[in-house]
């Protein structure tokens, strides 16, 4: 942790005992419901972060994190074969990683750590690559490696066989027999014409001047290469099991990412898009070869897929999807529209390794959760659920969103994630109220977005209290709001939605 001298030393250090203090603090108009600061999206050194997971907890707590989201490499493995014997004569790289240190292991560094100490709430999670793939040769310098970072945070998997049997590229542990197996297999045949050509024993007449001599001679040459070629197949196809997604694919599309996200779901986990708008271009070379790893934007890709629970949608990186009318936006809607299962919520996104990677500090992108208690199953539901805000925040300041909420006469207060239903005719109150956790003053907007457009903003210092009464809401209607907050020096708030409807 960085020490600054002289005041901005002291005013942190009062912040932090504030936001501390706050953080036992029900939230305006919440009943019981705490702010839970979160960092989601943050290594240890269980794979290619640099703290241990004690190190990392106490680090937090000094930033005023009330709870980490772990999302360790799942499989950091790439590898590429040249054909026709691509499992045989091919180059791997393997860095640390959930399944090669063993998921047992990492759920128990979890549970030690935890018991360790109260303060910082440690749970368990992945990043998960679900496909990469090849195209271009290596021999003409067009060799490309695709979608290395088009990844998928699964989070809350308690469960060693949960990481083991993820269908995730390269982890064969996900593999399943099949007919294709049968195939793969095949070359076990060539055992039985090798066995035949080296037993067999062929005549061969040798004609002299008054006699002939009778050679025998055993066809082992031609046995022994059907055998070599029989092994060297079955080496190459081991472990004969159809690959979850094959990196030589580059048909394969999303069905890769939906499946790791059905999965998720199925195995009562929290999926999630990480990153969405962040980019990579890398040039590596191995010898007189080199390669290209690149992958581009993929907004798009979230409006392709459904079921998974959230995405980055803020992160310290500019971010237009979330932008009002933009993607996000349309996603709402599509659900509204009854064209999606499930709502897409927006997290703040972290993707700490380390202090001072890339400029980054532990607690500068948060999630601040809505929950009852602190504990992970009730804050796993929040995030199910929708009930949190993005965050992103300076060293000496941060906004909070002290209240956010729909009201209308005779119901309790809708909240973020929440769904009100009204009556023909009704005319609902948006409530928000913003400050900052030192109390100073910061210029701040506040806009209300309606379903994608923006329909009120105030400006001012904060405290700001934002209030806004929707017109008679005629039947039928399906609507919803959120909130983007913007302060100086890139603060910012971005809530979930809060859905209306009238019966």
């Amino acid at each position: 942790m960085s020490h600054w001298p002289g005041w901005a030393a002291i005013s942190s250090r009062v912040w932090i005992v504030v936001f501390l203090i706050s953080l036992a603090t029900p939230a305006h108009g919440e009943g019981t419901l705490l702010r839970v600061p979160a960092v989601i999206h943050a290594h240890s050194n269980w794979s290619t972060g640099e703290y241990s997971l004690d190190d990392l907890a106490a680090q937090a707590k000094t930033f005023g994190v009330a709870a980490i989201f772990l999302t360790e490499n799942h499989l950091l493995q790439y590898e590429y074969g040249l054909p026709p014997l691509r499992g045989l004569l091919r180059y791997r790289a393997e860095f640390p990683s959930v399944l090669s240190k063993g998921p047992e292991a990492f759920l128990d560094a979890v549970r030690a750590a935890n018991a360790k100490q109260q303060d910082v709430l440690l749970i368990p999670g992945a990043q998960v690559v679900p496909h990469y793939f090849w195209t271009g040769t290596l021999l003409d310098g067009t060799l490309t490696m695709h979608n290395t970072q088009k990844d998928l945070l699964a989070l809350g998997l308690y469960h060693p066989e949960d990481y083991r049997e993820l269908p995730a590229v390269g982890n064969y542990g996900a593999a399943r027999w099949g007919l294709w197996s049968l195939w793969l297999l095949s070359p076990f045949l060539l055992a039985i014409p090798g066995v035949w050509l080296i037993r067999t024993h062929r005549q061969h007449v040798i004609q002299l001047q008054h006699f002939r001599i009778t050679e025998r001679r055993r066809m082992v040459l031609p046995g022994l290469l059907c055998l070599g070629i029989g092994i060297a197949l079955l080496a190459n196809n081991y472990p004969f099991r159809s690959n979850p997604a094959s990196p030589y694919d580059p048909t394969a599309g999303l069905k890769p990412h939906q499946d790791v996200i059905d999965f998720v779901n199925a195995r009562k986990g929290v999926a999630i898009w990480s990153l969405p708008e962040a980019s990579d271009h890398q040039e590596v070379g191995v010898a007189r070869f080199h390669a290209t790893i690149h992958t581009d934007p993929y907004p798009n890709d979230l409006l392709r897929t459904d079921r998974f629970t959230a995405f980055g949608g803020l992160y310290e990186d500019t971010t237009i999807f979330v932008e009002p009318g933009r993607g996000w936006d349309q996603l709402l809607l599509d659900y509204l529209n009854g064209l999606r299962v499930t709502p897409a919520w927006a997290i703040g996104e972290s993707a700490y390794h380390y202090e001072g990677q890339a400029g980054k500090w532990l607690g500068a992108v948060q999630t601040v959760l809505l929950a009852e208690r602190r504990d992970p199953a009730t804050l796993l539901a929040a995030l199910r659920a929708g009930r949190a805000y993005a965050l992103l925040r300076t060293r000496e300041e941060a906004l909070r969103l002290v209240q956010f909420q729909a009201i209308s006469s005779g119901l309790a207060p809708a909240e973020m994630g929440d769904r009100l239903t009204l009556r023909a005719g009704d005319r609902p109150e948006l409530q928000a109220v913003v400050e900052t956790a030192g109390g100073r003053p910061l210029s701040t907007e506040v806009r209300l977005i309606r379903s994608g457009k923006v329909v009120h903003s105030i400006q001012g210092d904060t405290p700001i209290t934002l209030r806004w009464t929707e017109p008679p809401m005629p039947p039928g209607s399906k609507l919803y709001y959120r909130l983007d907050v913007r302060g100086p020096g890139g603060n910012q708030i971005l809530s979930n939605p809060i859905f209306i409807q009238t019966t």
